[in-house]
């Protein structure tokens, strides 16, 4: 089972160091102190402390404190035509993902992780032939076992955004159409965390896929390395506006959907009943 991959000490965090507020500052704000600010962000909270940190950071506190609980996971994901591989890096795990029309076998990658040789060998196992590599974005994490990738299938085509350019790859930008064989996507640009950060959206399946990369994790989110406002604009822009069916495959954590993350994010109050 995967696990989360954020809890309330690193929402807590991406939201500080997005909104540029320091422990001083939110404690004043909150009208807490500065030792119950250090132990939530240390994994130790109070419902209370919960309570008056999260609209200074613009969080939901219900959704909030169901993460520092750990009692939330989302539903786990069966879906024909898609497969999730998770490999080591560093102290942390990455995902990859494989995406096939079973009507044609033609396959496409979204990412690689640290290593490509399980979506590899099911991509064999499944009679499936990869004609083209999407990539999320160009962290390391997320592109570590590109090379291998690209040998085992020379014939596929590359593609990352215009704004993240890798020799030899295939530059696109937000509105991309794409197939799968009959399965057909279109890329978003869901950047904040990275510069060119893409979520591609497919349908065919039996539900819509987004493969959104850092952009979006189980109950979280990537923290805004580039922009945490642009992270969370286009978010809310191109990923929540999609259908609520849809599974979303995250570049860390377990898959989820977007009716779960409409309840369960406390980064998106708004969408809380």
């Amino acid at each position: 089972m995967i696990g989360i991959e954020d809890f309330l000490e690193d929402i807590v965090g991406k939201a500080m160091r997005g909104i540029g507020i320091s422990t001083h500052q939110l404690a004043k704000l909150a009208n807490v102190s500065e030792a119950e600010i250090n132990k939530l962000l240390d994994g130790q909270f109070a419902e209370s402390v919960i309570n008056s940190i999260a609209p200074h950071l613009q969080l939901d506190p219900v959704s909030l404190l169901i993460s520092a609980k750990k009692t939330w996971r989302p539903k786990d994901v069966a879906l024909n035509g898609l497969e999730i591989f998770t490999s080591n890096w560093h102290n942390m795990k990455v995902n990859s993902f494989l995406v096939w029309d079973k009507s044609t076998g033609l396959a496409a990658a979204f990412d690689t992780g640290s290593d490509s040789k399980n979506l590899i060998e099911t991509a064999k196992y499944k009679n499936l032939e990869i004609t083209s590599i999407y990539l999320t974005h160009t962290h390391n994490d997320h592109i570590a076992d590109l090379d291998k990738l690209m040998k085992s299938y020379p014939n596929a085509n590359v593609y990352v955004s215009i704004k993240e350019p890798l020799s030899g790859a295939n530059l696109i930008d937000s509105g991309h159409q794409f197939k799968i064989g009959k399965l057909s996507g279109i890329t978003y640009s869901t950047h904040g965390h990275s510069i060119g950060g893409l979520t591609y959206f497919i349908n065919g399946l039996e539900r819509p896929v987004a493969i959104v990369g850092d952009a979006l994790f189980a109950g979280s989110m990537g923290g805004g390395m580039v922009s945490y406002q642009d992270a969370l604009k286009t978010n809310r822009l191109y990923i929540f506006s999609l259908p609520d069916n849809t599974v979303v495959c995250p570049g860390h954590g377990p898959m989820t959907s977007i009716r779960e993350e409409k309840e369960k994010n406390p980064f998106y109050p708004e969408y809380k009943n």
